[in-house]
C-alpha cells in the first residue's frame, strides 16, 4: 500500500512538472542618449581638444530621445523608471560609458535591452585598427570640445558583448553619421549629424570581441559610413533627427507582431522622402530582422486600438491615448460595442500620448470607458516649402558681371548643382549676398560689387556655382497659391528657385538641396525641373504650374493611411521577358513589358481581410497613370472570395514603359471601400477643381491630386497605402550593322 501511494504521489509531482508554465514578461531596460549642446560651457578641461575639428550645436537630439522615451512606454511596455536618459552637458564621455556598463551589469536573460543615441558621430585614426582605412567610427561625448575623447565604436562594442554574453535581447540605435565634412549638390547650411575626424593616432590593436550584429544584436544606424545623417522639422515644426522621425512614425504604425524587417522598410521608405542622400542600415542576422522590433511584441496591443477616457469636463473629455497610437485631429472614437451612440470627435492632440475630444450632448461617457477608433481623419496635404531667394537688382547684369570675374579669375563655372557639387556658392540671403564653402562657413556681403570682389580672392580653379535670386514681382506671383509655403531658409525647403546664367542668358529650375544625380531613384521627387529662359513668355507663371506639379507629387509621397488598418500585400513588378522581380528602388526599360503581382513578404494570416485593389504609377512630370483595374472596380476584390490568402496574387495587368523616362512612384491603394470611379487616379500635371466624388476616401484622393487646400477628411478606418520608386530609362538604340 505505503509503495503505491508513492508511486501515485510520484506520478502526480511529475504531471506538475511538466504542466506549462506562463513566461513572466521579459524586463526591459533602455539608456538613451541625445547632445545638441556641444559647448561644454559648464564643463572643466581635460586636455587639449583635437585640433581642426568643429563642433556645432544641433537641434533635434535632446527631442529625439525625449519622444522615444515616450513611445518607449507607450508602445513597448518599458517601465519609464528603467530607462536613463542622459541630454546635452550631462553625456560626458564617462557618464555614457558609466551608464552603459551599469546597462549591461543588470542585464539578465531574455532582457529586452536598448542604447539609442542621437548626436554627432565621427571617426578616430587609429594605425593599428582592424578597418581598412585605418579609422575607427565614434561618437562625441557632450565634453569633446574640453578634450574628452571620442567614444569609439569598439569600446562600445566590448560593453554590448557583454549585454549579449548575459543572455539579453539587444537592440542598438545610432542617429549620427561619421563625416561632418561631405558637400553636395545645392549648398545650404544645413549641418550633419557629424564633425571631422581626430586625426591623432590612438594606435590601438585591443581585442574588443565580435561584432554585436554577429552574435544576435539588432544594430539600427541612420546613414551609412560615408553618408551624412541630417536633421529634418516634424509636422509640429519640432526638429528631430530625420532618421529617427522617420523611425517613430513607423514604430506607431507597425502591426502587432510586425517583424523589425518590415518597420525599418516603411522607415526607409518615409526618410528618402525629405532626404533622398541619407540611406538607413540595418544589421543583424535573419532571426532578428524576423523578431519585431525590440525583441517581442507587446501583447497587451490590441488588433485595434482601444482607448480609455481619464475624465469629462463638461463637453471635453481626455482620452489616454494620441498620436503614438494613430489617432489626428478630427478623428472620431465610439465606447467600445456601443455603435449607436454620438461618436467623440477628437479636437486636440496632447502630446505622444493623449488627447482631448468633444463629447456631443447625446453621448453618455464617464471616467475609465474604453475607446475606439471608428473613424480616422487624414491630414490634408502639406503645402510645397520653397525658398524663393529674391533681390531688386538687374538680375541678367549682375549675372554677366559675376561670369566676367569668373572667367578673369580661372574659376570653374559650375551650370548644374546636381550634376557637379560647386566648391563654392554665392546666393542672395535676404537683403545680401552670402558666399558659402562647401564645408558650410559663408562670408556675407552689403552690395554687389562686394560680392564680386569676394569673387576675385577665390583659388584658381576652384569650382562656382552663382545661385541667382529671382525678381520681388516674379517671387510674389509664384506663391499666389495655397499649397506653395515660401520660406526663409534654404535648409528647410523642398525645394529653392534656383537661377543659373548659361549662353548669355538667365535660367531658372526648382532644386532639391543637397541632392545629386546619384541619389535619384532614392525618391519620387525629382531632384530639379528642367531649366526655364526668363527671354519672354510668362516666367513665373511657369514656374508656378512646375511648383504645383512638385506639390502634387509629394503630397502623394507623403499621404499617410489609418496606421492599424495595414495590408500584409505588398506591390511588385516583373519583367515579362526576363521573368525578373523589380524591386524598391531598381529601374525599368522603356518599351518592355511589365505585370503586376501582390506578393507578402511575411506568411498571411488566416484571417487577412479582402481588399479592394488599386494601382497606379506618377512619374516626375506629376502626371498619373491608372494601371490596374482598367474596367472599373470589377475583378479587383483580394484574395479571392472562398480561397486561402496565398503568398503571391498575379493580378493579370500588364503594361508597357512609356516616355517621360525618369523616377516614378508606383502606388497601391488597398481599401475596404471601392471607387465608383477608379479613374479618379488618373490626372494629368496640373489639375484645377476637385472632381466630384460621393466616398470620403475618394474625396481624400481627389484633395491630395488636386491643387486645393482643405481640412482632415474622415475616412475609414479600413485602408492603406504602399509605395515603390522605380526608375525608367530609355531603351539601348540597336547597332546598325
Amino acid at each position: 500500500m505505503p509503495v503505491r501511494l508513492a508511486s501515485i504521489v510520484a506520478i502526480v509531482a511529475s504531471l506538475v512538472l511538466v504542466e506549462p508554465v506562463a513566461r513572466a514578461a521579459p524586463h526591459r531596460s533602455a539608456l538613451l542618449i541625445g547632445i545638441n549642446d556641444y559647448t561644454a560651457s559648464r564643463l572643466t578641461m581635460i586636455r587639449a581638444a583635437a585640433p581642426d575639428r568643429d563642433w556645432p550645436n544641433l537641434s533635434g537630439a535632446v527631442n529625439d530621445t525625449i519622444a522615444m522615451r515616450e513611445l518607449l512606454v507607450l508602445l513597448r511596455g518599458f517601465d519609464a523608471r528603467d530607462i536613463v536618459t542622459l541630454n546635452d552637458q550631462a553625456a560626458t564621455r564617462t557618464a555614457i560609458l558609466a551608464a552603459a556598463n551599469a546597462l549591461a551589469a543588470r542585464a539578465t536573460p531574455d532582457d529586452i535591452v536598448f542604447f539609442f543615441y542621437a548626436g554627432h558621430g565621427s571617426q578616430v585614426k587609429n594605425s593599428r585598427s582592424d578597418e581598412p582605412d585605418k579609422l575607427d567610427e565614434s561618437i562625441i561625448p557632450a565634453d569633446s570640445r574640453r578634450g574628452a575623447l571620442d567614444i569609439r565604436d569598439k569600446e562600445l562594442r566590448r560593453i554590448f558583448n557583454a549585454i549579449l554574453d548575459r543572455g539579453a535581447h539587444l537592440t542598438v540605435m545610432i542617429d549620427a553619421c561619421h563625416s561632418g565634412s561631405a558637400a553636395r549638390g545645392l549648398l545650404t547650411l544645413a549641418r550633419p549629424r557629424g564633425i571631422h575626424p581626430d586625426l591623432r593616432d590612438i594606435a590601438d590593436a585591443g581585442d574588443y570581441g565580435p561584432r554585436p550584429e554577429n552574435r544576435g544584436a539588432l544594430v539600427i544606424s541612420a546613414a551609412h559610413d560615408d553618408e551624412e545623417a541630417r536633421e529634418v522639422r516634424d509636422d509640429q515644426k519640432t526638429m528631430h533627427g530625420a532618421f529617427t522621425w522617420a523611425w517613430m512614425r513607423a514604430m506607431r504604425d507597425a502591426a502587432v507582431d510586425e517583424p523589425a524587417m518590415e518597420t525599418f522598410l516603411r522607415a526607409q521608405a518615409r526618410l528618402r522622402a525629405a532626404m533622398p542622400f541619407q540611406n538607413p542600415v540595418l544589421a543583424g542576422n535573419a532571426a532578428q530582422r524576423r523578431m519585431p522590433f525590440l525583441g517581442v511584441s507587446d501583447t497587451t496591443r490590441s488588433a485595434r486600438t482601444t482607448l480609455a477616457i481619464e475624465r469629462v469636463r463638461d463637453s471635453t473629455a481626455v482620452i489616454s491615448g494620441g498620436w503614438a497610437h494613430g489617432i489626428t485631429i478630427g478623428s472620431e472614437l465610439r465606447v467600445a460595442g456601443e455603435h449607436s451612440q454620438a461618436p467623440l470627435t477628437v479636437t486636440a492632440l496632447l502630446g505622444l500620448g493623449r488627447c482631448e475630444a468633444h463629447v456631443p450632448a447625446a453621448a453618455h461617457v464617464r471616467s475609465g470607458d474604453l475607446l475606439e477608433l471608428t473613424g480616422w481623419a487624414a491630414p490634408p496635404p502639406r503645402p510645397l516649402r520653397v525658398a524663393i531667394p529674391r533681390s531688386d537688382t538687374d538680375i541678367a547684369v549682375f549675372a554677366r558681371r559675376a561670369a566676367k570675374v569668373a572667367a578673369e579669375h580661372g574659376l570653374k563655372w559650375i551650370n548644374d548643382p546636381t550634376v557637379r557639387t560647386p566648391e563654392h556658392l554665392l546666393r542672395r540671403a535676404g537683403p545680401r549676398w552670402e558666399l558659402l564653402e562647401a564645408g558650410g562657413h559663408p562670408s556675407s556681403f552689403e552690395s554687389d560689387d562686394d560680392a564680386l570682389n569676394a569673387l576675385t580672392r577665390l583659388r584658381r580653379g576652384t569650382s562656382l556655382f552663382a545661385q541667382l535670386p529671382a525678381t520681388g514681382m516674379m517671387a510674389v506671383q509664384i506663391a499666389d497659391t495655397a499649397v506653395i509655403e515660401v520660406i526663409g531658409n534654404a535648409e528647410d525647403a523642398d525645394y529653392v528657385l534656383a537661377g543659373r546664367f548659361v549662353r548669355h542668358h538667365v535660367e531658372y529650375a526648382w532644386v532639391r538641396p543637397n541632392a545629386v544625380r546619384s541619389d535619384r531613384r532614392a525618391s519620387g521627387l525629382p531632384l530639379r525641373t528642367t531649366w526655364i529662359s526668363d527671354a519672354g513668355g510668362d516666367l513665373a507663371s511657369v514656374l508656378r504650374n512646375r511648383a504645383l506639379r512638385l506639390h502634387k507629387i509629394e503630397a502623394w509621397n507623403l499621404l499617410e493611411s489609418p496606421p492599424e488598418a495595414r495590408w500584409p500585400y505588398r506591390l511588385g513588378l516583373r519583367g515579362e521577358r526576363d521573368q525578373q522581380l523589380v524591386a524598391d528602388g531598381g529601374s525599368v526599360k522603356g518599351h518592355d513589358a511589365y505585370a503586376l503581382e501582390l506578393r507578402a513578404p511575411a506568411p498571411v494570416g488566416a484571417r487577412t481581410g479582402r481588399r479592394h485593389v488599386y494601382i497606379f504609377t506618377i512619374d516626375s512630370y506629376g502626371q498619373s497613370t491608372l494601371l490596374f483595374p482598367v474596367s472599373g472596380s470589377v475583378e479587383n476584390h483580394f484574395p479571392l472570395a472562398g480561397a486561402a490568402a496565398p503568398p503571391v496574387i498575379p493580378l493579370g495587368a500588364k503594361f508597357e514603359i512609356a516616355p517621360p523616362y525618369g523616377v516614378d512612384t508606383y502606388i497601391l491603394l488597398a481599401t475596404d471601400e471601392p471607387f465608383g470611379d477608379p479613374w479618379i487616379l488618373q490626372w494629368d500635371g496640373v489639375r484645377g477643381p476637385m472632381p466630384a466624388t460621393t466616398t470620403a476616401l475618394g474625396r481624400l484622393v481627389a484633395l491630395t491630386s488636386s491643387t486645393n487646400r482643405g481640412a482632415p477628411i474622415l475616412t475609414p478606418a479600413t485602408w492603406s497605402i504602399e509605395r515603390i520608386v522605380i526608375e525608367s530609362v530609355r531603351p539601348r538604340r540597336s547597332r546598325k550593322r
